[in-house]
């Protein structure tokens, strides 16, 4: 094989490397728009992020599983989030429940 064939070869598979990244980045942007999208959908865009979790769930949720107090709030948010009206003991259930399930 001469060295042309050769660096004819390099250069098709640095092509083809390079729009698989350019389908990758297009792809990464897609789902950002969607996820963007679920959550104008599900309750005019209310932020998980921000929530107000109660102390005495985070305590209970540390007592009962022994966890951390961020991991707590997280699966407060994470339950609240993911079932549409759940409040107080039901709450801590359903982020109790996420945590022994995961």
């Amino acid at each position: 094989m001469t060295a042309e064939e050769e660096a004819n070869q390099l250069d098709s598979v640095t092509d083809r490397v390079q729009e698989t990244e350019l389908d990758e980045s297009r792809a990464n942007q897609a789902l950002g728009a969607l996820s963007g999208n679920a959550a104008d959908a599900s309750g005019g865009g209310n932020n998980n992020e921000t929530m107000e979790v109660k102390k005495e769930d985070v305590d209970v949720i540390v007592a009962e599983l022994e966890c951390t107090e961020d991991e707590a709030e997280a699966a407060l948010r994470a339950a609240a989030g993911g079932e549409a009206g759940v409040e107080g003991e039901k709450l801590v259930a359903a982020a109790v429940r996420r945590m022994v399930v995961s």
